[in-house]
């Protein structure tokens, strides 16, 4: 009887490792909570998606909706939980560009595949980045900033959120395209950075996200000097682009969206879609998102996002083959 018991116990491990429940269907999803995991800590702009989502989903869907912050590795660890997790559409991966991206070719082996182990579900917003600078510094525009770079090669630091970063990235890019080198200052986080920058002592220009950037730019104590995408903030209409700036091709952003494990059926795939994209389009989470956290919400097709992230891995291992990036 053990040995019986032990053969049908393997038997049952084997059928769960072929993948999700073959009657878990459109019609019964969800039937229990919703795991979605987040790569950063309470706070942060993939948080606040999460949560502004998850709550309207669980009052619609009338299932809880669980909010699991994995920060840390990379995005790692975060990555590598949703990747392994059942596919059923219980667990969904909140990701920002990096996990899915950047990562691809920031480093030469990763413990998941951001192709195949997720299945893309949909783009959730889209967030300029923003080149500012402490009011003591003397110039007012980038083309300030490229005139001094390339007249002192060396002479000018911009400071980032670290290697690796949509910032550092978009650092490199300005510095090829203008021909001229800049310093790198990596911070340990946004945190840091702005610290620094507020000081006007370490660094006095500095590549950051444009939610916490707004508060200090409407209080006088940083300078805007340009947006990184292709079309101005609707919150900082005043403040240029890059490519205003004659920059011709630099548009460079934050995103975040959503995705599921690899072999989560079709059915249930288009179900969580629909319901994302019913809440992304709701006027109050428009309005929410974009004045708390300063970016546009952009939902789409699950094709759409999986050719706007294979892009995006593109351009972004380009820039890093260029300016020899790697992380160890």
């Amino acid at each position: 009887m053990k040995k019986l018991f032990t053969v049908l116990s393997a038997g049952f491990v084997a059928l769960l490792a072929l993948g999700p429940d073959p009657a878990m269907s459109a019609e019964t999803y969800p039937n229990r909570p919703i795991r979605m995991v987040v790569p950063f800590a309470p706070g942060g702009n993939t948080d606040i998606l999460a949560r502004a989502v998850g709550q309207r989903m669980s009052d619609n869907w009338g299932t809880p909706v669980v909010v699991d912050n994995r920060p840390g590795g990379n995005g790692f660890i975060a990555a590598e939980i949703a990747a392994k997790a059942t596919p059923d559409g219980h667990t969904v991966l909140v990701a920002s560009s990096r996990e899915v991206s950047i990562n691809l070719g920031l480093f030469r082996k990763l413990p998941y595949d951001p192709e195949k182990d997720f299945a893309p579900v949909t783009l959730g917003t889209v967030s300029a980045m923003l080149f500012a600078a402490h009011p003591s510094f003397q110039g007012n525009t980038l083309r300030d900033i490229i005139g001094a770079a390339k007249a002192r090669p060396g002479s000018v630091s911009i400071g980032t959120p670290g290697v690796g970063t949509p910032m550092h990235l978009s650092l490199e890019l300005f510095n090829m395209l203008i021909g001229a080198k800049t310093v790198h200052v990596p911070y340990r986080g946004g945190g840091p950075l702005a610290a620094a920058l507020l000081g006007g002592q370490e660094v006095k220009i500095g590549i950051v996200g444009m939610g916490p950037a707004i508060p200090h730019v409407r209080a006088g104590r940083v300078k805007p000097i340009a947006i990184t995408t292709q079309k101005r903030s609707r919150l900082l209409p005043d403040v240029p682009t890059a490519q205003e700036a004659g920059l011709k091709n630099f548009d460079t952003s934050i995103w975040f969206a959503f995705y599921v494990p690899a072999r989560t059926p079709k059915t249930i795939v288009s179900k969580l879609h629909g319901e994302l994209v019913r809440i992304l389009r709701l006027p109050e989470v428009v309005d929410y998102l974009e004045n708390v956290t300063g970016v546009d919400v952009v939902p789409g097709t699950p094709q759409e996002l999986a050719r706007f992230a294979r892009a995006e891995a593109d351009k972004y291992r380009k820039i890093m083959r260029a300016a020899g990036i790697q992380a160890e």
